[in-house]
């Protein structure tokens, strides 16, 4: 065959087509190729935001008797499930200065896979909330992740003795109303919807922290104890380490959170929920015996 020079500039010319047609055009996408990963992906920006610095303190509530519980005649918002007020006796024990942040939920879950909190992101949360307090974890989250730091979710006793201290105070700074400079709580007319919330760093409101240096006992969100609720329970007058019924169905939380009313965050306040329960509102901090801090 006798390749001439027109045949051999139609073959050049075709090839070219052809090549062009195999490049993507840079305005087109090319559905299927699986794209090259970024160079940035989340898991980086994941584990940057997990190296961060932040504070984890624990602060020691020292062996004795409190005031647990509340008086009607002291405290007009006390609910029935919380009475009748008793001196209540615990051992020596150690709990998180600070609620668990979300750098610090982060680490538990590069450590062990757990699931990421509904409220995060892929990112997973902007830096800005590196010290807010994960909120979105159930009760049953909150207790594998205090176990996983070496710790346990403080009993509700334990819980209650850290924010009010002996004397049966109605919150951690006093008798006094809630005030802006004290803690995260909505005041009345407040409310600021179920958006992603405006929680406070979990370092915030010195002037509101309790006896013990414990901060947000009050407000910023709630938080998980380990007691399953019974609203009889109190009637039963167990004084020493009492740890709460040994079955139910709801587990307690205590505090009150940014977008609930003061009264709701008393010390002495009881809140449940079922175990499973996620709430834009509801977080927690640990806590640990004497011995083993």
């Amino acid at each position: 065959m006798t390749w001439t020079d027109g045949t051999v500039r139609t073959l050049c010319c075709l090839l070219a087509f052809c090549f062009v047609l195999l490049i993507p055009s840079p305005n087109m996408a090319d559905h299927d190729r699986p794209k090259r990963p970024p160079l940035w992906t989340p898991l980086f920006e994941a584990e940057r935001l997990a190296a961060m610095d932040v504070p984890d303190e624990m602060v020691i509530v020292p062996a004795g008797w409190f005031l647990m519980g509340s008086d009607p005649k002291v405290d007009r918002a006390a609910g029935p499930q919380e009475q009748p007020q008793r001196l209540v006796y615990l051992d020596t024990f150690w709990i998180d200065r600070y609620e668990v942040t979300n750098v610090q939920y982060l680490r538990y879950v590069l450590a062990t896979g757990a699931d990421w909190p509904p409220y995060w992101r892929e990112e997973p949360f902007p830096e800005k909330m590196a010290l807010h307090p994960v909120i979105g974890v159930n009760w049953r989250e909150a207790d594998a992740y205090c176990r996983w730091a070496g710790k346990r979710l403080p009993t509700e006793a334990e819980w209650e003795k850290a924010a009010r201290g002996t004397d049966g105070r109605i919150f951690p700074w006093g008798n006094e109303p809630a005030g802006w400079l004290k803690s995260n709580i909505a005041h009345p007319g407040s409310k600021r919807g179920t958006k992603y919330p405006p929680l406070a760093n979990v370092n915030r409101y010195d002037r509101g922290v309790s006896p013990y240096g414990a901060y947000q006992m009050a407000g910023n969100v709630s938080e998980w104890v380990a007691d399953w609720f019974d609203p009889e329970y109190y009637r039963r007058g167990e004084t020493r380490n009492p740890t709460g019924p040994s079955h139910g169905t709801d587990k307690v939380f205590r505090g009150g959170s940014w977008n609930e009313d003061p009264e709701v965050a008393r010390s002495a306040g009881r809140n449940a929920a079922v175990p499973d329960h996620r709430s834009y509102l509801i977080g927690f901090r640990c806590a640990c015996d004497a011995r083993e801090a």
